[in-house]
């Protein structure tokens, strides 16, 4: 697997993506009419193009690097026995090894009806200065964090496209088997 985020990390682009990675139960997605659809989970989001390649990276749902830049847009999810946590604490645990953090906003918001929060925060990985936008929700069995991470000059490229991710964001519903 390639570098995960822009080559001023090195080695440390990894660890900052694996820092993010939640162990998750298995299910099948595909993509549908430009969405990625989790029936099993009973989600949907839009698939990120135009200029984003899609990645692979253990225990992510999935993860976007943007070309240049090396912007990372993904989505992780838990189905563990973490939904009756408090919000604020769930979007704590995605920072987790990041050293000299500074929130510097988090508020409860809406993703699709549901409640969330958002979280943005500046940090330091080692020896690289990163910033991060969350969005953390959960239904009834599992937690989503939609995650943008970025080194702090290149934040704001791709940001928009990253919000719109997450406004496409959408419960579909639990199939029934």
């Amino acid at each position: 697997m390639g570098r995960l985020l822009p080559s001023p990390w090195g080695r440390d682009g990894i660890a900052t993506f694996a820092l993010l990675t939640m162990l998750m139960g298995c299910a099948t997605t595909s993509v549908q009419d430009g969405f990625l659809v989790d029936e099993a989970r009973g989600f949907k989001i839009p698939v990120l193009r135009d200029g984003w390649s899609r990645i692979e990276a253990k225990g992510v749902e999935v993860a976007y690097r943007a070309e240049p830049g090396g912007q990372i847009a993904a989505l992780l999810v838990s189905c563990t026995d973490e939904q009756g946590l408090p919000l604020r604490t769930l979007a704590r645990r995605l920072f987790f090894g990041i050293g000299a953090k500074q929130i510097l906003a988090q508020e409860p918001v809406s993703l699709d009806g549901a409640e969330a929060i958002h979280t943005l925060l500046e940090g330091r990985l080692k020896d690289s200065d990163v910033m991060v936008s969350s969005y953390v929700t959960r239904d009834a069995a599992c937690v989503y964090d939609l995650v943008y991470v970025a080194t702090p000059a290149g934040f704001q490229q791709r940001l928009p496209e990253f919000e719109r991710f997450v406004r496409g964001w959408a419960f579909t519903g639990k199939q029934t088997r």
